[in-house]
C-alpha cells in the first residue's frame, strides 16, 4: 500500500480520469470524489493497475455538509493524506451577461469556486498532520481574461486563481504548496459538447467549429487530458517542490502570460 493519498475531485470526469490514473501508476492511493455512482466503476477500473488502494466516494462538494463520504474513504485507506487535487468543474450556459440567469451564475460559482474552498477548509487540516502536502486547482485559461458570453465561467476561473494564490500564502508555513493549473482545450465530452452547443448557435457543422476554435491555437489542437494530468502530477511531486501560488498555463499556445 501507498504510503501517499491523493484526494482527487471531478474524477469520473476527463481530466479527473486521466490525472487519476496517472497518479495510481505513479503509485498514490486515491480517494477519486465524484457526484455520480459512476465514481465507483471508475475506482475499481484504475484499481486493476494501482500499486495503492483506490476508493470512490459520491459526494456533492458544493455543501459543507456532503463531505462526509470523502473522510470516510480516505479514513478507510489509512494513510497520510498528502495531496488534494481540485479538478471538478463545470461550464456554463453561453449567453450574454444582459440576460445571465442568476441560478446559472450561481451553479458555476458553487462547483468552480466555493467547492473549492470547502474542500480546502475541510481537508487542510489531514495534510497538516501529515506533515504538509500539495494542493493543485484546476483553473482555465479563461480565468486569464474576460470573453464575452462565458461571464460566469471566467469570473469563476478568475476567482479560482485568486483563491490559489491567497491559500498559498497562508499555507506555506505548513509546508504545503497550493498551486493551479490552466488548461486550453482539453478533448474531452465536455469540451467536445460546448463546440457542438456553439455550432448550434452559430448554424455552422461541428467540424467547422473545431477547426475554428482549434485554429487559434499555435500547436492546432487540443490538448489530451493526460497533458493535463501530467502538469498536475509534477505539481504533486519532488519536482515542483519550489512552487507555490504559481498558475502554469497548459493550453497550447493560446494565451501567453
Amino acid at each position: 500500500m501507498s504510503a501517499r493519498v491523493a484526494i482527487l475531485t471531478g474524477a469520473a470526469g476527463g481530466v479527473g480520469r486521466a490525472v487519476a490514473e496517472r497518479f495510481a501508476r505513479d503509485g498514490w492511493s486515491l480517494v477519486l470524489v465524484d457526484t455520480a455512482d459512476v465514481v465507483h466503476q471508475v475506482a475499481a477500473e484504475v484499481d486493476a493497475s494501482a500499486e495503492g488502494r483506490v476508493v470512490g466516494a459520491v459526494a456533492d462538494i458544493t455543501k459543507a455538509e456532503n463531505l462526509d463520504p470523502i473522510e470516510n474513504a480516505l479514513r478507510e485507506i489509512g494513510q497520510p493524506l498528502k495531496f488534494l487535487g481540485l479538478i471538478a468543474g463545470v461550464l456554463q450556459e453561453v449567453g450574454p451577461i444582459t440576460t445571465l440567469d442568476m441560478n446559472e451564475w450561481d451553479r458555476v460559482m458553487n462547483v468552480n469556486l466555493r467547492a473549492n474552498v470547502l474542500m480546502i477548509q475541510r481537508f487542510v487540516p489531514p495534510l497538516k498532520e501529515s506533515g504538509g502536502g500539495a494542493i493543485v486547482t484546476v483553473s482555465s485559461w479563461f480565468g486569464r481574461s474576460g470573453h464575452g458570453l462565458f461571464a460566469a465561467y471566467c469570473a469563476s476561473k478568475a476567482g479560482l486563481i485568486s483563491l490559489t494564490q491567497s491559500a498559498a500564502a497562508e499555507l506555506a508555513d505548513d509546508n504545503i504548496r497550493v498551486n493551479s493549473v490552466a488548461p486550453g482545450n482539453v478533448a474531452t465530452r465536455m469540451h467536445f459538447a460546448a463546440l457542438q452547443e456553439e455550432a448550434d448557435n452559430r448554424g455552422v457543422s461541428f467540424e467547422s467549429m473545431k477547426k475554428t476554435e482549434w485554429d487559434k491555437i499555435p500547436l492546432r489542437r487540443a490538448a489530451e487530458p493526460a497533458e493535463i494530468a501530467a502538469a498536475i502530477a509534477f505539481l504533486a511531486g519532488p519536482d515542483g517542490a519550489y512552487l507555490t501560488g504559481a498558475t502554469i498555463d497548459v493550453n497550447g499556445g493560446v494565451l501567453f502570460t
